[in-house]
């Protein structure tokens, strides 16, 4: 979808009536293009970001793999992990869950996730 449509553009249209001696005969309705330019030149860009994302971090490469000197440009820092106890819960209840072996075709199954306080 045109990055304009997302943000509430919508086509323009303009419709001609055609007659032959004060009868309509038919109309021709144009519409202006779906895709504008800053559309493609935003889609462009979006896919050039796309593509120059290193697959493990999600970094753009040209930063993580940036070197001045035969060194890395940057540097970087890994804080300690945060725990998300949304995904604790969710473990726990699949590890115990597992335990009764009553797991079939785990991949199928879906896991919802309820807040209780």
């Amino acid at each position: 979808m045109p990055r304009s449509e997302l943000l509430g553009r919508q086509a323009a249209a303009v419709t001609e009536y055609h007659y032959d001696g004060g009868r309509l005969t038919h109309t021709t309705t144009t519409w202006e293009p779906r895709w504008l330019d800053e559309d493609l030149a935003w889609a462009k860009a979006w896919m050039h970001y796309q593509a120059n994302k290193c697959p493990g971090c999600g970094w753009q490469l040209v930063e993580s793999t940036a070197m001045h000197n035969g060194e890395p440009a940057h540097s970087f820092h890994v804080p300690d992990p945060l725990r998300c106890h949304v995904c604790d819960a969710r473990k726990k209840a699949q590890e115990a869950h597992e335990k009764k072996g009553a797991v079939v075709r785990p991949e199928a199954q879906v896991w919802v996730v309820e807040q209780v306080d």
